[in-house]
C-alpha cells in the first residue's frame, strides 16, 4: 500500500505519538504529508510535546487557528529550536536582532527594586514601579502600541506581585501584597487586553492580611484562588466565593517514626494547580528530618469558614492545622544524598500536556561541597554543581521524571540567578556566567530535551556590545545587573532585558 493510498484515519493514528519537529518534517518531506498536515490540524494540536515547542501568539489557541497557519507557527517554533539546541555546549549565538523600547513617552522608568515582577507573554509585557503597574503592547520595530496603566501605593515597605492569564487571553488576573508597617494588604484585580475590553479593570478583593502574618516569602494566583505564604503559614483566598482563612500545613512522618507529626516549618514557595484545588508547597527542612523532599501536596479546602469581611477579626487562634496530601519524592542524581541545605530547589511552573494532563517541572542546583555552600566565590572548582530539573506529571501519581544537564562548562553564581517561575514562558530561569572572561558574554542559559531529540545542556548566547549599560566599573556586576532582571523564552528565542531607560529585546 502506497502512502497516498493510507487511510487518513491510520495517518492520525500514527501521527500522534510524533512530536512536533517529527509532524513538521514529515510535512516537508512529501506533498502528499504536507497537504495532509495542512488540511488538518490534529497532528499538531495532539502532540505531546506541543507545550514546550509551539509558540502561538497572544489571545491564540489551537481551536480558533485554521491547519494552515497552525502548521506555520509549528514550522517556526521548531527552526528556532534547532537553532537554539545548535549551540549547546558549543559555539554561542550571536543576536539576529536587537530592538528596543523606551519608557520615556510613558513619562517613567524602570526600577531595579522590583526586578521580580517581570512577566512576559509574547508581545505582551507586565512590570510593576512606583508609579504603579504597566502592561505594555511592543511592536516590531521599537515601538509601544498601546499600554495600561493602574495605579498602585507603593510609597514605602515591601511588595510582591503574581500574574496569570486567562484561559482565552483576554484578561490577565494580578495578585497584588504591600507591607507596610504592620499593615500588610492584598488586592485582587483583572485587567482587561482584549481589543473590546482594552484596560477595563475590575478590582475583587481589597484585604488586609492576618496581623500575624509577618515576612511573607510567596504569592500565588490562579482563578479563583490566591494564596500568601510566609515560612509557617498559608493565607488563602477564594476571591469568587470571598472567603478565606489561614492554614498551617503538616506532614505525617515516615514508617520509622509512626505518629510523629512534622510542621512545615520553612515554606520558600508555593504554586496553585491549574485545574485542581490543590497547592504544591516547596519547604527548605534545614533540620534534616526529610533529606530527600521539599515538596508537598496540599488539597484546598471547600471553605466553610470566614467570609472575607470577619477576615480582619482572625487572630492567630483561628488559623487551621491542614495535613499535606503527600510528599513528592525523586532519585537524585548526585551520587549521595544532599540534605536540604546543600540544594536549591525552585519551581518553574505548570505546562500543559492535554486538557486533562499537566506536567510541574521544578530545577533542582546541587551542590558539591561545604566550602562551595558558605564559600560561593572563592575558588570553584572545575567540576560545577549539577542542574537538574524534575518533571512531576500530576495524571500519573506524580511520577517523576529527571533530566541532568552537563554543567562542565558554565560557572554559577548565587548573585546571578533570576528566580522567576513564569509560566508563559517555556525558557529558563537562571542564568550562568561561562567562564570564558569576555567582556560582551557568553552567557548560559540551561536547555532541557523537549522531545524533539535535540538533547538538553546550556544555549550560549553572546551580549552585543550595543546593550544599553548599566553604570558600574566592574564587568562581572555590570553583567549581573544587566542580567539580574531578563528572562529568556526558549520557545520564541527572546531575550527579554530591562534597564532604566526601558526594555530591549534580543532575538536569537
Amino acid at each position: 500500500m502506497s502512502l497516498s493510498s493510507t487511510p487518513p484515519e491510520m495517518l492520525l493514528n500514527i501521527m500522534e505519538s510524533l512530536s512536533v519537529e517529527d509532524i513538521v518534517r514529515a510535512a516537508q518531506s512529501c506533498s502528499y504529508l504536507r497537504r495532509f498536515v495542512l488540511s488538518n490540524k490534529l497532528p499538531l494540536a495532539k502532540a505531546y510535546n506541543r507545550a514546550s515547542t509551539l509558540h502561538l501568539p497572544l489571545g491564540s489557541t489551537i481551536k480558533d487557528l485554521s491547519p494552515e497557519i497552525l502548521y506555520a507557527h509549528a514550522a517556526k517554533s521548531v527552526a528556532i529550536s534547532t537553532r537554539l539546541s545548535k549551540s549547546i555546549n558549543s559555539v554561542p549565538l550571536e543576536p539576529r536582532q536587537s530592538i528596543a523600547y523606551s519608557l520615556e513617552a510613558l513619562d517613567t522608568k524602570w526600577d531595579q527594586e522590583y526586578h521580580t515582577t517581570f512577566f512576559v507573554r509574547d508581545k505582551m509585557l507586565a512590570f510593576l514601579n512606583p508609579n504603579g503597574l504597566f502592561v505594555l503592547f511592543l511592536g516590531p520595530s521599537g515601538e509601544i502600541e498601546r499600554h495600561i496603566h493602574t495605579s498602585l501605593n507603593l510609597s514605602g515597605g515591601t511588595h510582591k506581585v503574581a500574574y496569570q492569564m486567562s484561559a482565552d487571553e483576554k484578561t490577565l488576573f494580578v495578585v497584588f501584597v504591600t507591607g507596610k508597617y504592620g499593615a500588610d494588604t492584598m488586592q485582587v484585580f483583572e485587567i482587561g487586553i482584549a481589543e473590546e475590553e482594552f484596560g477595563a479593570v475590575t478590582v475583587y478583593l481589597e484585604i488586609r492580611l492576618p496581623r500575624w502574618m509577618h515576612g511573607w516569602r510567596s504569592v500565588a494566583i490562579q482563578d479563583p484562588y490566591c494564596v500568601v505564604a510566609d515560612e509557617r503559614s498559608l493565607f488563602l483566598v477564594d476571591w469568587r466565593a470571598q472567603s478565606g482563612g489561614v492554614y498551617r500545613p503538616f506532614y505525617q512522618a515516615d514508617d520509622q517514626s509512626p505518629g510523629l507529626i512534622q510542621v512545615l516549618r520553612n515554606i520558600l514557595s508555593v504554586q496553585i494547580h491549574p485545574q485542581e484545588p490543590l497547592l504544591v508547597l516547596f519547604d527548605n527542612d534545614e533540620t534534616g528530618n526529610n533529606p530527600n523532599s521539599g515538596i508537598y501536596l496540599l488539597e484546598i479546602p471547600e471553605f466553610s469558614g470566614r467570609h472575607l469581611k470577619n477576615l480582619n477579626d482572625l487572630t492567630d487562634l483561628d488559623s487551621s492545622y491542614s495535613k499535606t496530601e503527600r510528599s513528592l519524592t525523586w532519585k537524585l542524581p548526585f551520587g549521595t544524598v544532599q540534605r536540604c541545605d546543600e540544594r536549591d530547589i525552585r519551581p518553574i511552573g505548570f505546562r500543559c500536556l492535554s486538557d486533562s494532563s499537566w506536567i510541574l517541572d521544578v530545577l533542582i542546583i546541587g551542590r558539591q561541597s561545604f566550602h562551595e555552600l558558605f564559600f560561593p566565590g572563592e575558588g570553584a572548582p572545575t567540576e560545577n554543581k549539577p542542574l537538574v530539573r524534575v518533571s512531576f506529571d500530576s495524571s500519573q501519581e506524580w511520577t517523576a521524571q529527571v533530566q541532568m544537564t552537563d554543567a562542565t562548562s558554565v560557572k554559577w553564581y548565587l548573585d546571578n540567578s533570576s528566580p522567576y517561575g513564569n509560566p508563559q514562558t517555556a525558557g529558563s530561569v537562571f542564568f550562568y556566567r561561562s567562564t570564558e572572561a569576555q567582556d560582551n558574554g557568553p552567557v548560559a542559559v540551561p536547555k532541557f530535551e523537549d522531545g524533539n531529540e535535540n538533547g538538553s545542556g546550556f544555549i550560549r548566547l553572546f551580549l552585543p556590545s550595543e546593550l544599553w549599560t548599566v553604570d558600574s566599573n566592574d564587568e562581572i556586576d555590570r553583567l549581573r545587573r544587566i542580567l539580574d532582571s531578563a528572562i529568556f523564552d526558549q520557545l520564541t528565542g527572546r531575550l527579554y532585558l530591562a534597564h532604566p531607560q526601558g526594555f530591549q529585546i534580543l532575538q536569537y
